[in-house]
């Protein structure tokens, strides 16, 4: 193995630097991981644009998956040569929402691809406790997206959405596609997409989704009321803009609960109707990440019919026109291949 790694460094601009980086050998507690797959994920961009959390210089990039090189001495839940996703994040387990139960909500966390280097990459060290068994069946790529779907999970569960549920999901992208799915595997009825971009909507109707609706040709209001007879029981926001987020909760029926799942940079500000929520009686939830949903959704991704998400490949020298393409909202998922 060559002790050296070509890596796309974030260096404060808004542009991503290859380096050659020296290969992290792992400490006793730690597996060094070719990396198969890296997704590009909306915080990235944020990132980019300065507008989230980051500690450059820093190997972005924190969904991945790739096969064990090399394990510290103490590792005992992988070996060299398995198929493994990473769960990026790490907690102080010292401030209160550790010490009652919500590490995901740490003060003071930490991430592989935000702060510590991830898998935009040849090669990332990370620390066994984060590292996970991939079921077979799956692919590397597939593998890649565990995170998102964690995250997905996370949100789909605070929303309890039940058998019958009509669900709206503003957004047609990777993220509101698994949205769809897991709201499905939970028993909803229906599923409604709003999605501006015509090869998102044309891919998502591919997926045999039959309510895919332009917002901009549309009063989407309007098509959702006569769909579900009153409003959404269930609205997502997973575009993460503030149009959408306005519009979330004058979609949803008495008592429905929203979702606010696509990430918004810091600072955006939207406005919302109290009394809507108040006559309503609106719930109105976050959902960022969660640290147990991770093994549960790898054992749950063979089903759920994951070919076709990922649309777009780069090699790790093309990272630059992979970020464009991001940035244009070209196809669902777009992935980086390190080594090819």
């Amino acid at each position: 193995m060559s002790r050296s790694m070509t890596a796309a460094v974030f260096d404060g601009t808004q542009r991503l630097v290859l380096t050659e980086l020296p290969i992290q050998e792992p400490a006793d507690n730690e597996v060094l991981i070719e990396i198969d797959s890296a997704t590009i994920c909306g915080t990235d961009l944020h990132i980019l644009e300065g507008k989230f959390e980051s500690k450059p210089p820093v190997v972005l990039g924190h969904e991945f998956s790739g096969r064990v090189a090399k394990t510290g001495s103490l590792v005992r839940n992988c070996t060299v040569g398995d198929l493994v996703s990473v769960e990026p994040h790490i907690y102080c387990g010292r401030c209160k929402p550790c010490r009652t139960g919500k590490p995901h909500l740490c003060t003071d966390r930490l991430a592989w691809g935000i702060n510590l280097n991830g898998g935009f990459a040849q090669y990332a060290t990370v620390r066994d406790d984060v590292v996970y068994h991939v079921p077979a069946g799956l692919s590397g790529e597939e593998a890649a997206l565990a995170e998102l779907l964690g995250c997905v999970m996370n949100g789909i569960e605070r929303l309890a959405v039940g058998i019958g549920d009509a669900v709206v999901i503003l957004g047609g992208g990777a993220a509101g596609i698994l949205l769809a799915k897991l709201a499905q595997k939970r028993g909803a009825a229906q599923i409604i997409f709003s999605e501006p971009n015509e090869a998102r909507r044309e891919a998502i109707l591919e997926l045999g989704y039959r309510h895919v609706f332009d917002p901009g040709a549309v009063d989407l209001a309007q098509e959702i009321e006569k769909l579900t007879e009153g409003g959404a029981d269930v609205v997502i926001d997973a575009a993460g803009v503030p149009a959408t987020a306005e519009l979330a909760p004058r979609l949803a029926a008495r008592a429905g609960r929203i979702l606010f799942f696509g990430v918004m940079a810091p600072g955006r500000r939207i406005e919302i109707e109290p009394n809507l929520v108040f006559s309503r009686e609106l719930s109105i939830l976050g959902s960022i990440r969660n640290p147990f949903t991770h093994h549960r959704i790898l054992q749950l991704m063979p089903q759920l019919g994951l070919d076709g998400l990922i649309t777009h490949r780069f090699g790790l020298d093309q990272i630059q026109e992979a970020f464009d393409a991001a940035r244009q909202g070209a196809g669902l998922k777009i992935c980086i291949k390190p080594n090819g």
